[in-house]
């Protein structure tokens, strides 16, 4: 059985670019997947808080107490169980949602996700990540990565995850070609899944 992990992390619930392109990629997953799993993790209907210095010392020394330890561990336990990962993801002030950076601060953890043996190594390899960012304007170019796939891609590749796939929604600002775009990012999606 394969399980998706599917992590939203735009402010809006309604006429959110990123969660609509993610219902359409998790309605195609399960087409191509009917009998598998699917785990939501929304960041705005469960926020993930901020890192604190007793939750980066409780990270290296567990015998010092945190009440984010528990979550920490969850969140982590969730990236284990799952055989993929669907990041909906908008820009917002030329970078990721702080949900989403404060998500990945609880789960970059040493000895869980990745270690130091003869340099850095991801302990979450063999998985599959998809990366759908959304922005108002346009900033990839000639096959170039936008801003939002540079910064997950590096924090996946920490983590040991190098399979990764992209659909990127660039240009929702001007509203005359957007459901052009959109049929174009779909249009993608169903190709990848079928």
């Amino acid at each position: 059985m394969n399980t998706l992990l599917r992590i939203d992390s735009s402010l809006r619930l309604n006429d959110s670019y990123s969660r609509q392109l993610g219902n359409y990629f998790v309605k195609q997953w399960m087409v191509k997947h009917p009998e598998n799993r699917i785990i939501h993790r929304d960041l705005i209907k469960q926020p993930t808080p901020h890192l604190t210095q007793q939750t980066v010392n409780a990270f290296f020394n567990e015998s010092l107490s945190s009440e984010d330890l528990p979550l920490s561990d969850e969140l982590i336990e969730e990236l284990y169980k799952s055989n993929e990962i669907l990041i909906s993801c908008p820009m917002y002030n030329y970078g990721i949602p702080s949900s989403l950076k404060a998500y990945f601060d609880l789960v970059i953890r040493t000895r869980k996700t990745f270690t130091y043996d003869n340099g850095i190594r991801g302990l979450l390899s063999g998985k599959k990540a998809h990366i759908i960012s959304v922005m108002g304007g346009i900033y990839s170019s000639s096959g170039n990565r936008n801003p939002l796939e540079i910064h997950l891609t590096s924090i996946l590749n920490h983590l040991g995850i190098t399979d990764i796939n992209y659909f990127p929604l660039e240009g929702t600002a001007a509203p005359d070609q957007l459901s052009e775009k959109t049929k174009l990012v779909e249009t993608s999606i169903f190709k990848y899944l079928n």
